[in-house]
């Protein structure tokens, strides 16, 4: 009877071990991605995308970090302008785009046909292929958007309209310490929000060497005073 008792236990103790397990990994797992596709933006909204060029695969890891950081940089902006407005981001906050071309693509100068022939092709080829995939959608008067693509490319945002992030900061974003590269995201932010790069450079301001620093870096109050005056700055 005894030896039965023993057999008992021992089974309800590995039965409930096995759950606890299960339990534990399906907490520690990500929940399954569910995108739904913005299909009309906001007015006046940020719009984010992930662009895949055609040589790669969708990186769900890549996806979680943007929206994640771009939820953060909505209350980071927030806070600095007071509690009061901030720039307003979508139901689904980061959409998904397959690209045109392939990633190397984009680190290339593709000539006058990408209106640019500086440093900052990069931007520039990102800029083009947003265009060509969203056609007569494309509306920087009614929207800001902010593309991510996994590839190589110098990274340098041009006021106004669009912002563009490539692979190295992909890979910031979803690692362990993303707090600088959130703070790169914010630079860049800045700049498709009409943000100039300061004359001066300084420690502490985001649009200079601050956001290293990030969350502990600021907005100085001149760009406070710009982004005010910003539709893309609402109350909420």
């Amino acid at each position: 009877m005894r030896r039965s008792f023993g057999v008992a236990y021992a089974f309800i103790f590995l039965t409930a071990c096995v759950i606890v397990s299960d339990s534990c990994k399906k907490k520690n797992e990500p929940e399954p991605l569910v995108i739904i596709p913005t299909v009309d933006p906001i007015p006046y909204s940020v719009v984010a995308y992930l662009i895949t060029p055609t040589d790669k695969t969708f990186n769900p890891d890549y996806y979680r970090a943007v929206r994640s950081a771009m939820i953060d940089l909505h209350g980071w902006y927030k806070n600095q302008m007071g509690g009061a407005k901030t720039f307003l981001l979508n139901p689904v906050v980061i959409d998904t785009l397959t690209g045109l071309h392939n990633s190397s693509w984009f680190n290339r100068n593709n000539g006058d046909s990408l209106y640019n022939n500086t440093d900052a092709f990069g931007f520039y080829n990102t800029k083009y292929e947003l265009k060509q995939l969203l056609g007569s959608k494309f509306d920087t008067v009614h929207n800001v958007y902010f593309a991510f693509v996994p590839a190589s490319f110098p990274d340098e945002t041009v006021p106004r309209g669009v912002a563009a992030e490539g692979l190295e900061n992909l890979e910031g974003l979803a690692s362990s310490y993303p707090n600088s590269w959130r703070g790169g995201v914010g630079h860049a932010l800045g700049h498709a929000f009409g943000l100039t790069e300061v004359a001066v450079a300084n420690k502490d301001g985001i649009m200079s060497e601050g956001f290293l620093k990030y969350p502990a870096c600021v907005l100085k109050p001149w760009e406070k005073d710009s982004l005010n005056a910003s539709p893309f700055f609402q109350v909420q």
